[in-house]
């Protein structure tokens, strides 16, 4: 296993600097979220200081799952950009939200679309030896939209049917209910990188690991035991934490990957 750091927990304004203390605490890799600001220079940042990189694909105004096929061509046209960007940096995965159904009753539909979608941004990362990761999202529980994938068997199915890898989030899980232990058995061979971080079992507030409800307590050994040898990406809130602190947690304390 390798400890990442995923970038939005550097906040807006992170220099060079701050990847290079990042790399002398033992991170490996850095994920960058391209939503940011600095996205671009984070990806510069990383190169120069040695880390592995992967990317978090836009997600927030750009819906995979869209009917609008409007909509639909310009977001696969930035996420085909930011896939050929990441190459350029000898990236290993990219991960990305299925996007969410308008109404809850086009769910159907809706899945029907993204799988095909998902089949054709991949032929787009599969030649530059680019994992897609799909990640699990939070249910709308209000039954307006449909976030995709937000339970697990939906997830599980969109994988299979695909053959793209997943992206598990431990705070997301939390929220949709499920098991952590059930979860990694269960997506087997398919968990490519898991998004690290606690709640309190009602919001996702990116917490490090210990301050939430304990919900990660055990995952070093639920993913020991399914020799899983991905990436440990650490998604934790910069809102709330300075990154000396999240330095000093994952310096100190008996983790998944200690």
């Amino acid at each position: 296993m390798e400890k990442w750091l995923n970038s939005w927990s550097l906040g807006l304004d992170a220099h060079l600097g701050d990847f290079e203390r990042l790399k002398e605490a033992g991170f490996r890799g850095i994920e960058v979220l391209a939503e940011q600001r600095k996205a671009a220079d984070y990806l510069e940042f990383a190169h120069r200081s040695g880390f592995n990189v992967g990317l978090h694909l836009p997600f927030h105004d750009l819906n995979l799952a869209s009917p609008d096929s409007v909509v639909y061509e310009r977001t696969f046209s930035i996420l085909t950009d930011w896939i050929k960007r990441l190459a350029d940096y000898g990236g290993t995965h990219a991960t990305f939200h299925g996007g969410y159904a308008w109404f809850s009753e086009e769910k159907h539909a809706c899945l029907e679309r993204v799988t095909e979608r998902i089949l054709r941004l991949d032929q787009v990362a599969k030649p530059y030896g680019i994992d897609l990761l799909l990640e699990n999202l939070i249910p709308d529980h209000l039954n307006y939209c449909h976030q995709v994938a937000s339970n697990l068997d939906e997830w599980l199915d969109l994988i299979k049917n695909t053959q793209v890898k997943a992206c598990l989030d431990t705070g997301h899980l939390n929220l949709m209910g499920n098991e952590l232990e059930e979860a990694i058995d269960r997506l087997g061979a398919s968990l490519g990188a898991l998004h690290l971080s606690e709640n309190d079992g009602k919001a996702d507030l990116h917490l490090l690991p210990g301050d939430g409800n304990q919900f990660t307590k055990n995952a070093g050994e639920y993913l020991i035991n399914h020799r899983f040898n991905g990436q440990v990406i650490y998604e934790i809130n910069p809102y709330k934490y300075s990154l000396q602190q999240i330095i000093n947690h994952q310096s100190n304390t008996k983790s998944v990957l200690t």
